[in-house]
């Protein structure tokens, strides 16, 4: 089906929540393409409260209102708006559907000691019942943490919002949620596209706690009287989009092809394939992957990884230490030292939760000197990117010759060419909005809904030519690469 013609522009708004920054997203549609232009953007950190790491819901939701009310006035009228935000984090609301406290970040350690106290066989049957891998950030470790560590804000909990359901609450006063970013959870079971009886019975988690699951396209609620006037905003629909950014973002896939894989790139790496169905496997398991549920009726199958989180908390320490360098002297510093540098790796549990990032990758490497150490970096990631298609193509056994590129993370022009390099496979980068993009183009589907998800993948590539760029794989050094790899193959194992 081709996408009809508009015989007047519509105006969408994407609220986009990352963890470094949260931003204000309009797009307007002319019937063919989408022109995108971030309104507002605003630094986005956790906040350290009583030991734990937080984040300030009511700073994020007072930013989005502002960029809300600089969209409405750039176009005099806002047909529908979505929210994308990152995973697992939730808040707890009491009894009079107020929070509990500031939502809790993921980097805290609440989950570790649960999944810690778990045994194998409790394990294989989370993953058996949701499809995702057991990680101490995940949605479910943190609850049972709060309940055991924290105790009055589990007794005072009525309600459990995900981040973008707590936002389109707070901007509608309804609760709901969607497939997509309940199923980061582990309290959702991926292959029965519903919340997961068996899980939440074995934990004596209330399903009262959980919010109705809404379609993809349909509207969620509508911008409530008081703020409308408050912002002097039109009375908009907030649309249900996929919610996590990674799923946001793999709908504004460049590529109508079907079984493609990417890399949504990022302050995490999210490597996988979208799917048309959930692989719950022995292969699956070992190798660690997760099924989380796209867009519509699609399933990404993915490994969450450290991203660019290595080199963003390296920029800040050497900022703090006088050293001001930009992300392409930061690239430049790295690619100095080339490939064969000591390697680390990326998901290692002291990575995970460190307050100082430069320290930590000292240690691991045994180098303090800062470009070996962005040069590790660097290198660690794409061979990261190779086991892990490796691996990928070993479980869904089908073969990539492909990666696309997409988020934030694409700009990196050298983690680009390396993926290329090491992996030996065409490199498609773009669009770097894909999370805002997928969300707005997904907002087209409520005001008509017979838009498939090819009509929309149309839009993005229509929208997005002059910003996509290929990288074509260098030869480089096979016995190096073969020793480098067997060198990352001997840190990530042991």
């Amino acid at each position: 089906m081709s996408v009809p013609k508009r015989t007047e522009k519509s105006y969408h708004v994407a609220f986009d929540c990352g963890n470094s920054s949260f931003r204000t997203v309009l797009g307007i549609y002319d019937g063919e393409s989408l022109k995108v232009e971030v309104i507002d953007q605003i630094p986005n950190d956790p906040v350290e409260v009583g030991g734990y790491l937080h984040w300030d819901i009511i700073r994020i939701f007072s930013g989005l209102k502002a960029g809300l009310k600089k969209a409405h006035a750039r176009t005099g009228r806002i047909d529908t708006v979505g929210v994308t935000t990152w995973g697992i984090d939730f808040a707890l609301l009491d009894e009079h559907d107020e929070l509990v406290a500031d939502p809790l970040c993921y980097r805290n350690t609440l989950g570790v000691e649960v999944l810690d106290g778990l045994d194998e066989q409790q394990r294989l049957f989370n993953w058996e019942h949701s499809g995702i891998q057991n990680h101490p950030m995940n949605s479910l470790y943190q609850l049972l943490g709060i309940r055991d560590k924290l105790p009055a804000r589990y007794r005072a909990a009525r309600s459990l919002l995900f981040i973008p359901d707590l936002l389109i609450f707070l901007f509608t006063g309804v609760k709901a949620t969607e497939r997509s970013i309940v199923s980061t959870s582990q309290l959702y079971n991926v292959m029965k596209d519903s919340y997961s009886d068996e899980i939440l019975e074995r934990y004596d988690i209330s399903p009262g706690l959980l919010s109705p699951i809404v379609e993809h396209g349909k509207c969620v609620g509508v911008l409530t009287e008081s703020l409308a006037q408050e912002l002097g905003v039109n009375p908009c629909p907030f649309i249900c989009t996929p919610s996590h950014d990674t799923a946001s973002a793999v709908t504004a896939l460049p590529s109508t092809e079907a079984d493609q894989l990417f890399i949504s790139s990022g302050t995490w790496s999210l490597v996988g394939a979208e799917l048309t169905y959930p692989i719950i496997s022995p292969s699956a398991a070992d190798c660690r992957f997760a099924n989380e549920a796209g867009v519509h009726d699609t399933t990404t199958l993915l490994k969450n990884s450290t991203g660019l989180y290595l080199l963003q908390e390296m920029k800040k320490y050497l900022k703090s230490s006088g050293l001001h360098l930009s992300w392409d002297e930061i690239s430049e510093a790295a690619k100095s030292k080339g490939m064969d540098v000591p390697l680390i790796d990326p998901n290692h549990p002291e990575i995970f939760s460190t307050r100082d990032m430069f320290a930590t990758l000292s240690r691991l490497t045994g180098s303090d000197d800062y470009e070996i150490l962005l040069a590790s970096c660097y290198v660690s990631l794409a061979l990261c990117y190779q086991k892990t298609i490796e691996d990928l193509q070993q479980v869904t056994l089908k073969e990539f010759s492909e990666i696309y590129i997409i988020g934030g993370g694409c700009r990196d022009a050298y983690v680009n060419q390396l993926t290329a390099d090491v992996t030996g496979r065409r490199v498609h980068t773009g669009p770097v909005e894909a999370a805002s993009i997928g969300n707005l183009a997904l907002q087209l589907t409520y005001q008509d809904p017979r838009l498939s998800l090819t009509d929309i993948r149309e839009v993005v590539i229509r929208s997005t030519g002059q910003e996509r760029d290929l990288y074509l794989p260098n030869r480089i050094d096979q016995d190096l690469l073969k020793r480098k790899l067997s060198e990352f193959a001997h840190v990530t194992h042991g």
